[in-house]
């Protein structure tokens, strides 16, 4: 009996191959595979400090908001699909939950047109308490499910100003909820400018309309003016308050270092959109999960390409047997 032909072996056994790819594609085949995403709730500092115009390279002509904003833009654009990313805004003493995360490829469009939406026209108020912003962030960050990290867009200009010996107390649990605090502007004190209800600059805020020491060294209103608290030293507050410079800003960045290490968050200045982007769509900051993958359109392609490989074979092995017979 003859030996088949080794065109007939490869033959037989992409045959097989495409019988079981076929059995397997219209069962409905599925693969299951771990992969990283993320999961992000954003805020960003809309207080007056953050419409000040730093003369940075190439962004001289965009605020301090509108740089954060871009920041975040950026870092839609590089999130996988999967992930999910919500929008929150500070000002005052807390911060407010715009919406929670939402799937980022499905929702693209909607969460581009909220983060170019948010202004410095959402503050209802003209305090500044960065720390005390922070420990509402974290506190709502912490309560979503499933969880999420924060990102925190801010100058770190506190208004009023915080006293060395009483900083706000952060009551949670420090660590817990990860993130990044993000530092916006220049190393320059700059004025802050002053707007009308329409957006257009009238003026600067001037010394003697911002708080220039903080509250426990002015005092409190009562029976005794400007009672002080026990501890207070308000010897030189004269000296103090004609020396402030409460009234320009730059960016804060060793007192929002300081703030980062105390909450258990990662710190990283705004030095181009994309910085802030490259850091956090890295390891550090994935969750992972299993991913299932619908592949029988791929395994009916694959048994589908076998199937014209043995007509290939066959077909060349007719070729070479007619030559065979002419020649005979």
């Amino acid at each position: 009996m003859a030996r088949p032909s080794r065109q007939s072996t490869a033959a037989l056994w992409l045959l097989l191959g495409a019988l079981l790819l076929t059995s397997a594609a219209g069962l409905g085949a599925r693969l299951v595979l771990e992969r990283d995403y993320y999961r992000y709730l954003v805020v960003f500092d809309v207080t007056q400090s953050m419409n000040v115009r730093d003369p940075l390279p190439g962004l001289a002509r965009r605020t301090r908001l509108d740089r954060a904003k871009l920041a975040a833009q950026e870092l839609l654009t590089r999130l996988p699909c999967g992930s999910a990313m919500g929008v929150g805004i500070f000002t005052q003493h807390r911060s407010l939950l715009l919406f929670t995360p939402v799937e980022v490829c499905g929702h693209y469009d909607e969460i581009r047109t909220m983060l170019a939406d948010i202004d410095w026209s959402m503050a209802w108020r003209a305090r500044s308490e960065i720390a005390k912003g922070l420990h509402s962030a974290i506190a709502i960050t912490g309560n979503l499910q499933p969880p999420a990290r924060l990102v925190f867009f801010t100058d770190g200009h506190e208004a009023p100003p915080v006293h060395v010996d009483f900083p706000p107390r952060f009551t949670g649990e420090s660590g817990k909820v990860q993130g990044l605090i993000v530092g916006v502007g220049g190393q320059l004190p700059l004025p802050i400018p002053k707007l009308d209800e329409t957006g257009d600059q009238v003026g600067v805020w001037g010394r003697d309309e911002v708080m220039q020491v903080d509250v426990y060294s002015l005092g409190r209103a009562g029976d005794v003016p400007g009672e002080t608290m026990v501890g207070v030293e308000t010897g030189d507050l004269a000296r103090r308050l004609a020396s402030g410079t409460e009234h320009l800003s730059s960016l804060h960045e060793e007192y929002l270092g300081q703030l980062a290490a105390g909450l258990g968050l990662d710190y990283q200045r705004l030095e181009a959109p994309g910085v802030v982007a490259e850091v956090l769509t890295t390891g550090r900051y994935a969750f992972r999960r299993a991913a299932v993958h619908d592949v029988h359109g791929w395994l009916g392609a694959v048994a589908l390409t076998f199937i014209v490989l043995i007509y290939l074979i066959y077909s060349a092995g007719g070729r070479k047997a007619r030559r065979r017979w002419d020649a005979a």
